[in-house]
């Protein structure tokens, strides 16, 4: 493991050392592998008339297997009257984030009668959601990264309206 300003480097195992050779396209979302990096692009004619392979993204693969990189807890009495509002700023988020980086993904909300729990498949995309809910709702809000792995748990906690 690569040793960078005396911090190890942790990979992400979902994402290999060298992508496709030629463009490839998820069979599971139709994300876009081309030119190095994913996308949510459309392939260009050029590139689709020669060999395209289907193969699954990691982030497809990480939502198959449950391995979240990032489980973001949302809890307070100001949760549940707000519970629809606070849900949709998450799924905007996604989307907003999708556009730029189709590995940034929910893999599961799990919705409890006290509090949710959402998992994501990386730790920034975890943290940017848990710093947007923050920005638009206040709260308390704390993050806690795993030293081993790429990995973070967000806890949001607001309670009676203010």
């Amino acid at each position: 493991m690569p040793i960078r300003k005396n911090l190890p480097v942790h990979r992400d195992p979902y994402l290999p050392l060298m992508g496709p050779k030629e463009a490839a396209v998820c069979r599971s979302c139709g994300a876009v592998f081309h030119h190095k990096r994913w996308s949510m692009q459309i392939l260009p004619a050029t590139t689709r008339n020669r060999k395209t392979r289907s193969i699954t993204c990691p982030a497809c693969q990480k939502k198959r297997d449950s391995f979240p990189g990032g489980i973001i807890t949302l809890s307070g009495e100001f949760l549940a009257p707000n519970r629809e509002e606070i849900l949709n700023l998450v799924r905007n988020e996604e989307a907003r984030a999708k556009r730029v980086n189709p590995l940034e993904r929910i893999i599961s909300i799990k919705d409890n009668l006290k509090s949710v729990e959402i998992q994501t498949t990386s730790e920034r995309f975890a943290q940017r959601v848990g710093m947007e809910i923050h920005r638009a709702y206040k709260g308390d809000v704390t993050y806690h990264w795993s030293r081993d792995d790429k990995f973070i748990r967000v806890k949001w906690h607001r309670g009676r309206e203010r």
